[in-house]
């Protein structure tokens, strides 16, 4: 079985220039970064944290079914000036997703919050020194434990948020990778045993862990790319790093994969 030093290893070839491009490949960063400007931070931070809450048991690939009709819907409306001016723009949306009325009390449940409305003025350096008091938050906001895979990744949605503005000064150590399908299949195919998704979580908080010793990154950087990478076949991996012209290190981490 490989460890998380040996993916560790492989992966911290990639310079930080290649990481930070890694996560502008995003689709959240893709489609909903012209918000930005338009709404003002605090807004779009809101924006993309309950984005980001409901992002799980889509009609198709996130990529395709859900950034782009998500960012189609918003350019046709106009900039909300209140958390509940957002909610009744999002319910059209979420009304035609699967699992409709969980994500529209989902939606409801946090843009009524004192969380939301706190966040819906807020400045980017107040939201980066106050990060994880705000994931705690988060959680207990939506009754759920802070390693859920919807608070990880409303909580990555809220660190590109900052990354976009321009904010790198905040602390995303404590907060585990978000563990969907891509990270699970991805995991596997190292030949990582695990029984559950702490195990996957601390597998990767492991290789994050010898990472930074060698890079500044943080779990929204690894995060990314193993999501970009998770479901690829070797060829296209290899091809996925070419075009950061990295093609070594792309053959390396294909000859560790099962």
């Amino acid at each position: 079985m490989v460890s998380a030093r040996d993916v560790a290893e492989i992966l911290s070839k990639i310079p930080l220039q290649v990481w930070n491009e890694i996560v502008k490949k995003e689709p959240e960063w893709i489609h909903m970064h012209k918000f930005l400007k338009r709404y003002g931070f605090g807004k779009f931070a809101v924006l993309m944290i309950v984005a980001g809450l409901n992002d799980y048991q889509l009609k198709g690939r996130a990529e395709k079914a859900y950034w782009p009709p998500l960012s189609n819907l918003l350019e046709g409306k106009p900039v909300p000036k209140s958390p509940e001016e957002l909610i009744n723009i999002l319910e059209e949306f979420y009304s035609k997703e699967r699992f409709s009325n969980a994500k529209i009390r989902r939606l409801k449940r946090f843009l009524s919050s004192s969380l939301a409305q706190e966040l819906w003025t807020s400045k980017p350096e107040d939201v980066a020194k106050d990060f994880v008091k705000i994931w705690y938050r988060l959680a207990e906001t939506m009754k759920q434990k802070g390693n859920a895979k919807t608070i990880a990744f409303a909580m990555k949605c809220l660190g590109i948020s900052l990354l976009m503005a321009g904010e790198t000064n905040f602390s995303f150590e404590k907060i585990p990778i978000p563990v969907d399908y891509k990270v699970k299949e991805f995991t596997k195919r190292l030949g990582v045993e695990f029984k559950n998704d702490d195990d996957i979580r601390n597998f990767w908080s492991a290789v994050l862990e010898e990472l930074k010793t060698r890079v500044d990154i943080n779990m929204i950087h690894l995060d990314s790319l193993i999501w970009q990478i998770g479901t690829l076949d070797r060829d296209e991996i290899i091809e996925y790093f070419s075009e950061f012209g990295l093609e070594n290190i792309g053959r390396e981490l294909v000859e560790v994969l099962r």
